[in-house]
């Protein structure tokens, strides 16, 4: 059974397996993922037992805005709701709050079913490093 947990006290070791794992291609620097971690307002983990087997994280000023950043799960676990449910609680209890995140076309379908919708009036500045 896949347990759920809503805070920042995250193994940072599992952290940086799982990203890796998962194929993001910048995030699994320890030190980087560890200011990421402090610097986000919401956080959730899910675990099979003792194994991180999905995580998520916004950036938000709790009132008005967040910024869903990161959403991971360890191969072998798509498919059995983990992503939605960590989505879910993520956006909990926050119904004045506009959330908005970047979505990969072949994930764009997921985070449809979460609610989201694209949004033509955004707008963009990637990071030149």
């Amino acid at each position: 059974m896949i347990e759920y947990r809503e805070t920042q006290e995250v193994d940072l070791d599992q952290l940086v397996a799982l990203i890796r794992a998962a194929g993001w291609n910048r995030g699994d620097d320890p030190a980087r993922l560890e200011k990421q971690l402090a610097g986000a307002r919401y956080v959730v983990s899910a675990w099979d037992g003792a194994r991180l087997v999905g995580f998520a994280r916004a950036i938000s000023d709790g009132v008005t805005n967040a910024y869903v950043s990161t959403v991971a799960v360890l191969p072998g676990y798509p498919g059995r709701g983990i992503g939605r449910e960590m989505i879910a609680r993520l956006l909990a209890g926050k119904g004045g709050i506009s959330f908005v995140l970047h979505a990969r076309p072949e994930v764009r379908a997921f985070y449809e079913k979460c609610g989201f919708s694209e949004a033509p009036d955004m707008m963009w500045r990637r990071r030149s490093v």
